[in-house]
């Protein structure tokens, strides 16, 4: 198959991400916030989800055997499902704040700024080289939150701290991704990752817990089944191409997100929250092609060395 047919593939595959996670965001405030009339906790939400996302990937985890599914890296994979379960715990509990100024798109505008933090966490704790232009990317993305957020102008909302919080814990996770991806397989992470996120969410979810009515399943479930889609077709994506090429398409699920904060909710995106999104998003290609043009330039020394 040629890089033309696979980018092409990987392309459509990480749109249907973003669209099951818009789809996912979407559903979240519906069953959480009482005056939609189920007003389930986020918690309790979040211990459901992943245990059917568990329960969707365990025929795969059954049939690999444990030759497949033994490993060495507890440590690594335990890190990761902290990281994991609190970034997914802040952004529900995000989610439950969404109204008249804290909307839907505001929030997916906001998650924009995940990949330039992920960049800043990896010089801290990877060590890597830290270029100008990491930094230079990264004040681009704080101009576009405050744009986004405009302190001082609009009523502060619990829920911006919540879902920045989010992403410097997802901005955290894929620093640990990137080290387990060294000896493990993309289906062998997202396993445990779901796994050990359903362990973790017990307490919590259990404490909160209040019997879903009929409907109340339905919707659980089909967010179980999307975060479990969402973690396989996002693996299949990026093992096709280079995350740069996908970073551009993060803009996709702003449009998904007003669509449905729109057909749901009734609200529509401002004029403000584009702008702030446009410009985290210009920031992040910035960076992203400058470190994939330092990347290439250091190979070719290495290699003609």
């Amino acid at each position: 198959m040629n890089q033309k047919r696979e980018t092409t593939i990987a392309i459509i595959l990480f749109i249907l991400v973003l669209l099951g996670n818009s789809i996912i965001f979407s559903i979240v405030p519906y069953i959480s916030i009482p005056s939609y009339g189920f007003g389930y906790n986020g918690f309790m939400i979040l211990m459901l989800y992943s245990i059917i996302a568990t329960l969707c990937m365990t025929p795969w985890a059954i049939k690999q055997g444990t030759s497949v599914l033994k490993t060495t890296r507890w440590k690594h994979y335990t890190l990761r499902a902290v990281l994991e379960y609190t970034a997914y715990a802040l952004t529900l509990t995000s989610l439950g704040y969404l109204g008249d100024v804290f909307t839907l798109p505001m929030h997916t505008a906001l998650n924009f700024i995940t990949p330039l933090l992920a960049t800043v966490v990896a010089i801290m704790v990877l060590k890597e080289k830290s270029y100008l232009h990491t930094w230079l990317s990264l004040i681009i993305g704080v101009i576009g939150v405050l744009i986004i957020t405009r302190p001082g102008i609009i009523p502060a909302n619990p829920g911006v701290l919540y879902v920045l919080g989010a992403a410097l814990g997802f901005s955290s996770c894929g620093v640990v991704i990137k080290l387990l991806c060294s000896t493990e397989s993309a289906k062998k992470i997202a396993f445990y990752m779901l796994v050990m996120t359903s362990l973790f969410s017990l307490p919590m979810g259990i404490y909160h817990w209040q019997t879903p009515s009929l409907e109340g399943w339905a919707w659980i479930g089909l967010i179980g089944i999307l975060t479990y889609t969402v973690q396989i077709l996002v693996g299949m994506a990026i093992s096709k191409v280079p995350y740069m090429v996908l970073i551009p398409l993060n803009f996709v699920q702003l449009i998904f997100a007003t669509i449905l904060s729109y057909l749901v909710y009734a609200k529509l995106i401002d004029g403000w929250t584009l702008a702030g999104a446009l410009i985290i998003l210009a920031g992040t290609i910035y960076n992203a092609h400058r470190n994939r043009v330092n990347a290439t330039r250091e190979a070719a020394i290495a290699t003609a060395m």
